[in-house]
């Protein structure tokens, strides 16, 4: 409680987190966060390259 943490209750169609593992050669774990950002609008933070190739291609702003 001390943190303020929010915790996002958004819930993607398995579907959609399939196609997006498909599409860019992803995990479900990563999916679901390239999914959550794109959701959101929001850029996505990560050193994991192959996600921020993928982030690129879907079109949101990466930071790295």
């Amino acid at each position: 409680e001390r943190l303020h943490i929010d915790v996002d209750v958004a819930h993607p169609d398995g579907s959609e987190l399939i196609a997006l593992g498909w599409a860019f050669d992803l995990s479900a774990y990563d999916a679901a966060y390239l999914w959550l950002a794109k959701e959101r609008q929001l850029p996505l933070a990560t050193r994991d390259r192959q996600l921020a190739v993928a982030a690129d291609q879907a079109g949101i702003r990466c930071v790295l």
